[in-house]
């Protein structure tokens, strides 16, 4: 019992040290946080969409089972509910007649919003548009009296159609429905960010239980957009962990159990991890102020490595004290982790915070649990209880490894930039039904693209409006082409000054309006839309409307994401709907010399992670330099450092190879994952390396080796199972890049 008490306190104490630290700690989950910087305008807007615009945002959602009146009045009742709900910034149906705040807005700004002024005031338009007032109060009653009161020629319920984009959706009693009409449909933004996965889990709950308390019996909801996905995506993802670190648990305590047959042992062996995890904590905080989640995630697992520390340090104690162990295997140790250090501290260097804060808490992790594996002597474990290992013949096959190396750095030199993917989306759990419910939704109620953007700048908010509305003059010859349905620009909301002006000029003085609706002999009574004027001519006094004049309206936040000031002035964005053929749209608004450009996010995405690969490719490079320089400086003779740098080398070489073939190619994950294997593989090396001398300590030294091999190989086996893209690729990467490593340090090393 003396010798468990000293290693159960260290992990207890440590252990409470992390609890409070991980519970007090601000996690950043910003998806933009593992982008290099950005370097161009066209990279800007790609980091500002991925970490937080507003098609992130958007919950599109169906109610089915039911005759469509009755589901049309469900999408009433619905729209109203949810809108009271916290962090629900807009509901769109199609019908706007019941949102007080939005109809008053639109009411005020539609005289400058509203395009085709003449033709709207023509007798024939506006007769034409008194009788589908007529209309509206035969199907509606007085339901609508008020707004056709103050809306006679129906500017708010066109304007409502076109800001809320759905215009290519079909309209059952005044709400949106699918083509067949057997499906309601809805438009929600949520408030919070895309990233912010708890927070968008309470609302779609939220929006579930309005839904089960107000819908008939036998209807149904389908709720579908990115917070969707990523929610079910985090959900996936925690269950899926929970299910690899248990597997993951029972192997190494069944390996570690078989290996050293003692509970202090064990206990002791748990010292380093924990004290790694401090104090990769501890430096990431001070030197970032905050951790990402995922550099939380692959922090733990790169500190995987950090495992074979201890195994080391019993797999040498046999029969004499463990300090003395401690100080024969120091020299290798250090070694092997300085190394290490090296190529995490390049990383450190990135210029994507992201992976900056993984090299910053996986360095001083494993320096951290270095040290502490020297100072388990301290804790008094017991011995772990073993026969000795068994020596055996040691093969020589050094040419295997350097065959099999360069075979495959000509394989991937042969397979030129094939040997990348920058597919992002293979990172994800995402259910491909997921993704097909969201482009099947989107498309009936004719949203956008969300890959695609048209980007306009100006030196000003007046240069960049203008700008965005001269590139809508040739959107509008690019639709007659069929190149493009439709767009949702900030000009919808917030024309420039000059065409306000412009706008304005053109309506008729209140008395010419109002003889000209009382021309239309339509049946109303005298006098029937004198608020209507009133609001004419108090839009006429008031002028043109600012940027301001949306604040604390839903649609806000709508403007606030298409039109948004840079460093160099102001941006205007244009979301494209209907998009036929991007690069003939492309070209067209060149050909047109229209002030704008057509952003491929998704291109552009893979644009960054290519930059960055090469980024880290260059540092990476740097770093294997130093390494080796560090090796030969250490071991002093260039075929020691050979000796020990090759089967870590031709591992990663073969391992490479072999993912990109038959992975896909090779992501940022992978990349990871090689660097992990060398680290372990160069650990493998060194030790094996550092006691040929001694047939004793060699036998124990291999005994080590399988024992890590086993244990931390099966660790990231079992990982390579998962459902969640990144985690499967580091883990069979690591997983085949450590029996490689093994296989090679066993045969390949040179007598």
């Amino acid at each position: 019992m003396r010798h468990v008490w000293r290693p159960l306190l260290a992990l207890l104490v440590l252990g409470g040290i992390g609890a409070m630290a991980v519970s007090a700690l601000q996690l950043d989950y910003r998806l933009d946080a593992f982008l290099p910087a950005p370097r161009t305008a066209q990279q800007e807007i790609v980091v500002e969409q991925v970490a937080g615009g507003s098609a992130g945002r958007l919950i599109l959602a169906a109610v089915e089972g039911d005759d469509p009146m009755v589901l049309a009045e469900t999408s009433r009742s619905l729209a109203a509910a949810w809108r009271d709900l916290p962090g629900v910034v807009r509901v769109d149906n199609g019908d706007w007649s019941d949102n007080e705040a939005i109809v008053e807005k639109l009411m005020q700004a539609r005289f400058v919003l509203a395009s085709d002024v003449a033709g709207r005031v023509e007798p024939a338009a506006v007769a034409a548009a008194l009788e589908n007032r007529l209309a509206d109060l035969a199907l509606a009653g007085s339901r609508v009296e008020r707004l056709i009161a103050r809306d006679p020629l129906g500017l708010v319920e066109s304007l409502a159609a076109d800001l809320a984009g759905g215009g290519r959706a079909r309209t059952v009693d005044g709400v949106w429905f699918d083509r067949e009409g057997e499906r309601a449909l809805l438009l929600l933004q949520s408030a919070h960010a895309p990233y912010a996965i708890e927070e968008q889990a309470r609302l779609l709950d939220s929006l579930r239980a309005r839904f089960a308390e107000l819908a008939p019996a036998g209807q149904r909801l389908q709720l579908a957009g990115a917070p969707v996905i990523g929610v079910a995506s985090a959900e996936a993802s925690r269950s899926d962990a929970l299910r690899l670190s248990l597997w993951g648990s029972a192997v190494v305590l069944l390996v570690l159990a078989f290996a050293w047959r003692s509970a202090s042992a064990m206990l002791a062996g748990a010292v380093p991890l924990a004290f790694g995890v401090v104090c990769g904590l501890g430096v990431t905080v001070l030197a970032f102020g905050q951790v990402h989640g995922l550099t939380l995630a692959f922090g733990f697992t790169l500190l995987g490595v950090a495992l074979d520390y201890p195994v080391h340090l019993f797999g040498h104690a046999d029969r004499r004290a463990l300090s003395a162990t401690a100080r024969n295997i120091r020299a290798p140790l250090l070694l092997g982790v300085a190394s290490t250090l090296i190529a995490y501290v390049a990383i450190w260097l990135s210029s994507s915070p992201g992976l900056a804060q993984l090299g910053a808490f996986s360095a001083a992790g494993l320096a951290g649990a270095a040290i502490a594996t020297l100072a388990l002597p301290a804790l008094d474990p017991a011995l772990p209880r073993r026969v000795q290992p068994t020596r055996v013949t040691a093969i020589h096959w050094p040419a295997v490894p350097v065959l099999l190396g360069l075979a495959a750095l000509g394989f991937l030199v042969w397979q030129g930039p094939e040997r990348w993917s920058n597919d992002l989306s293979r990172l994800s759990p995402i259910d491909r039904a997921q993704i097909e419910a969201d482009q099947e939704l989107r498309s009936a109620l004719g949203g956008g693209d969300v890959r695609y953007l048209i980007a306009t700048a100006g030196d000003s908010r007046e240069a960049a409006l203008r700008a965005s509305e001269a590139t809508v003059r040739a959107l509008e010859a690019a639709r007659e082409q069929d190149l493009i349905d439709d767009w949702q620009a900030a000009t919808d909301l917030l024309p420039s000054e000059s065409t306000q002006r412009r706008r304005l000029s053109a309506w008729p003085a209140p008395g010419e309006m109002s003889e000209r609706l009382a021309a239309a002999e339509s049946g109303f009574l005298p006098g029937a839309f004198d608020p209507f004027l009133s609001d004419l001519a108090a839009a006429r006094a008031r002028g043109p409307i600012t940027r301001e004049f949306w604040a604390g309206t839903p649609l806000q936040a709508r403007l606030d994401s298409q039109l948004m000031p840079t460093d160099g002035g102001w941006r205007a964005l244009i979301q494209p709907v209907g998009l036929a053929d991007a690069g003939r749209l492309a070209a067209f608004l060149e050909r047109s010399e229209a002030p704008a450009q057509l952003v491929d996010l998704a291109e552009g995405s893979r644009a960054m992670v290519a930059a960055w690969r090469g980024e880290a490719g260059l540092s990476l490079g740097i770093a294997a330099a130093l390494i080796v320089g560090l090796l030969w400086l250490r071991l002093r003779r260039a075929r020691e450092t050979l000796a020990v740098i090759l089967p870590p080398a031709a591992a990663v070489l073969v391992t490479a190879a072999l993912m990109s073939r038959f992975d896909g190619g090779l992501t940022i994950v992978h990349l990871v994952g090689l660097l992990l294997t060398a680290g372990i593989g160069l650990d493998f090396a060194l030790f094996s390396r550092s006691f040929l001398g001694d047939p004793p300590a060699a036998a124990r030294s291999r005994r080590a080796i399988n024992t890590c091999a086993l244990s931390t190989g099966g660790v990231f086996f079992v990982l390579g199972q998962s459902v969640i893209g990144m985690l499967q690729m580091l883990g069979l990467t690591v997983a085949l890049g450590i029996l490689l490593s093994w296989l090679f340090t066993r045969i390949g090393q040179p007598r």
